[in-house]
């Protein structure tokens, strides 16, 4: 099996750690020259702020739905990125690290099959110990598992933990997968993709 485990909204859960005081309010994370959007909390999506918009494009937002914004710490993220990933290794087999907030995993599944006890006590340890929220999403493939994980973050019923390869009939989650989000597939192929007639997964 392979599983993805991605940290919500890094940046901002970072910046959470050492001022709780935000938790559950609408947090953004600006790039390096405080000119755009780089990481957003849930809440400050609900408001409509997009990934990479300019900063001065969402000022009066800012000022109006009362959002907090923080200057990017990079020093603070790869320092939280290595103590992750130092704390995913010991449950799974092979670790890969793919992005600063996101690593692949490989990992035999259990003869009952159901690796949800293993996923639960993960999220559990990695909030317990360094106060990080992680989905993870669980497949026969990286490019499955990256759906899993979408599917994941994007249902609060599923606590964070998605099994596509536990699916009798995974057409449905597939369907709901715009082709733009598969792993891999940018604006460009998208474009070409709808052209044909493919604009989800499992087309």
């Amino acid at each position: 099996m392979k599983a993805i485990v991605d940290c919500n909204n890094f940046y901002c859960s970072c910046e959470r750690l050492f001022q709780p005081k935000f938790e559950g309010k609408p947090v953004v994370v600006l790039s390096n020259n405080d000119g755009c959007v780089i990481s957003r909390s849930d809440e400050a999506k609900q408001l409509g702020v997009a990934m990479g918009v300019p900063l001065f494009e969402v000022r009066s937002l800012i000022r109006e739905k009362g959002i907090t914004v923080f200057s990017s710490n990079y020093a603070l993220y790869g320092d939280m990125s290595q103590r992750l990933m130092s704390s995913l290794e010991p449950f799974v087999a092979e670790l890969e690290v793919y992005s600063i907030d996101e690593a692949f995993a490989r990992l035999p599944r259990p003869r009952c099959g159901d690796l949800s006890a293993w996923a639960a006590e993960l999220r559990s340890r990695i909030r317990h110990n360094l106060g990080l929220p992680i989905a993870i999403g669980l497949a026969p493939s990286k490019v499955l598992a990256k759906v899993a994980n979408r599917i994941a973050k994007g249902n609060r019923c599923h606590a964070g933990v998605f099994d596509l390869g536990r699916e009798a009939n995974p057409d449905p989650w597939l369907e709901q997968t715009p082709v733009e989000e598969i792993w891999g597939v940018g604006c460009q192929l998208g474009r070409w993709c709808r052209l044909r007639g493919i604009a989800n997964a499992r087309q």
